[in-house]
């Protein structure tokens, strides 16, 4: 199967399940829902109260300014170790790698 330009391959079993959930999220809408934080997608009760990684590019580009003064206080403070911090799938930023890959140096 080919999803974008990824490839994968799994058992025929999991195979099946995947292509019945790919094709439901379809038929369903789901994706344009998961968009308008639909917490029934799961069950329904405070799922939409966790979904605002879905906008947070749009807050951070309204604060912009305040991003880039907190920026040149860095800059001007010359820091030269950053700790951070996070819990679930923020803290994977906290790889080199993955800091590495998205930002530049100060």
């Amino acid at each position: 199967m080919s999803l974008n330009r990824l490839t994968y391959k799994l058992p025929g079993r999991l195979a099946g399940a995947v292509a019945w959930s790919l094709e439901d999220w379809k038929k369903n809408n789901k994706v344009a829902r998961l968009w308008q934080k639909d917490a029934s997608l799961w069950s329904g009760t405070d799922e939409s109260n966790w979904l605002g990684w879905l906008t947070i590019t749009e807050e951070q580009i309204a604060h912009i300014d305040v991003l880039k003064h907190v920026a040149e206080d860095v800059k001007k403070a010359r820091f030269k170790h950053v700790l951070l911090l996070g819990m679930g799938g923020s803290s994977l930023c906290s790889s080199p790698t993955s800091t590495n890959n998205t930002s530049s140096s100060v």
